[in-house]
């Protein structure tokens, strides 16, 4: 915990700096957008309920990460923008039951997953909302998943639909962040084969960043 924390401040205090290098940051007068943002993830859905497929019901997981990413958005009108998004994350796996009479089980392995996405922003006329659909791939890595994919032909990529929402907070005239919500819903099979079959996933980022303005 205190290390996220420390990782925040750090990404906190980068992303001041550049908005005082970039003093336009945070105007919404300005069509063409980059937003570096950290964000915390999420995942919302287990990958299987019963991993060993033997009713032991061993559940796996991915954990929850900081993540960091920037944007690039282009606002084609006042309500509409288009936008390309990536971020890093270096969520891992759990591995845990939770049987009580046996003290249950619980271990976690190293990994990474990488989210990139093409979206569409509707913003309504005279908000600071803004609504997000997209489609985009979610790719898992580290050495669990390099592993699987070579002995069980994991697809380690996944399509994925994005769904969310955001608000601009105007804290100067000089000066915003942007938060946002959004979710990647997609499905995927942890090791291409049975027992782990197919499942729907839902992975959850909240994220705060600052829109700094390009050109003039």
């Amino acid at each position: 915990m205190i290390n996220r924390i420390r990782r925040a401040l750090v990404i906190g205090g980068g992303l001041l700096g550049m908005t005082l290098l970039f003093p336009r940051a945070g105007q919404a007068q300005g069509k063409l957008e980059l937003t570096p943002f950290f964000a915390s993830y999420y995942a919302l859905t287990t990958m299987s309920n019963d991993a060993n497929n033997d009713g032991s019901n061993v559940r796996i997981q991915q954990l929850s990460a900081p993540t960091y990413g920037g944007r690039i958005s282009y606002w084609v009108s006042r309500t509409i923008g288009i936008e390309a998004a990536a971020g890093y994350t270096t969520s891992g796996l759990r591995a845990f039951t939770k049987d009580t009479s046996s003290g249950g089980l619980s271990f976690a392995v190293a990994g990474n997953v990488l989210l990139a996405s093409a979206r569409v922003l509707y913003r309504p006329a005279r908000t600071n909302l803004h609504l997000i659909i997209g489609g985009g791939i979610v790719h898992r890595g580290g050495q669990f998943w390099k592993d699987s994919h070579t002995n069980l032909n994991t697809k380690v990529s996944s399509p994925a639909l994005i769904l969310g929402a955001g608000v601009r907070a105007s804290v100067t005239p000089k000066f915003a962040l942007n938060v946002s919500l959004e979710g990647n819903v997609y499905s995927f099979d942890p090791d291409g084969t049975d027992p782990l079959k197919s499942k729907v996933q839902a992975d959850v980022l909240l994220a705060i960043g600052v829109p700094l303005t390009l050109g003039h």
